[in-house]
């Protein structure tokens, strides 16, 4: 039977950052609703940080266009990591990108 543990974010690239061979995207995807009470639109941000490897394909294109505003469509596989920090064992769960894909809105059209 095949088992994995995988993640699909959409949104809106809010920083890159490279150190080597490694990069890690901050990405933001949106969710708004109106409040069935009052009518109000509400709109609430999630940050998640994914990591692209050198050995991804098109991770060279990537690190060369990717830019903050960028809309981007990201599938990957979870993994549970854990680190010792002061004593205390931190558990975290880390995002690793399989496909980054940049979806064009037309925002940087005409090279703005």
């Amino acid at each position: 039977m095949f088992q994995f543990a995988e993640f699909t974010i959409q949104g809106y690239v809010g920083k890159v950052t490279i150190t080597g061979n490694v990069m890690r995207l901050n990405i933001g995807a949106t969710k708004s609703w109106k409040d069935r009470e009052t009518g109000q639109r509400n709109e609430k941000t999630k940050w998640n940080t994914v990591t692209v490897f050198e050995n991804n394909p098109g991770f060279s294109w990537l690190k060369d266009n990717l830019k903050k505003g960028d809309l981007v469509h990201v599938r990957g596989e979870m993994e549970n990591t854990s680190y010792d920090r002061a004593g205390e064992t931190v558990y975290d769960v880390s995002l690793i990108a399989d496909t980054v894909a940049v979806i064009p809105t037309g925002k940087h059209a005409g090279g703005e």
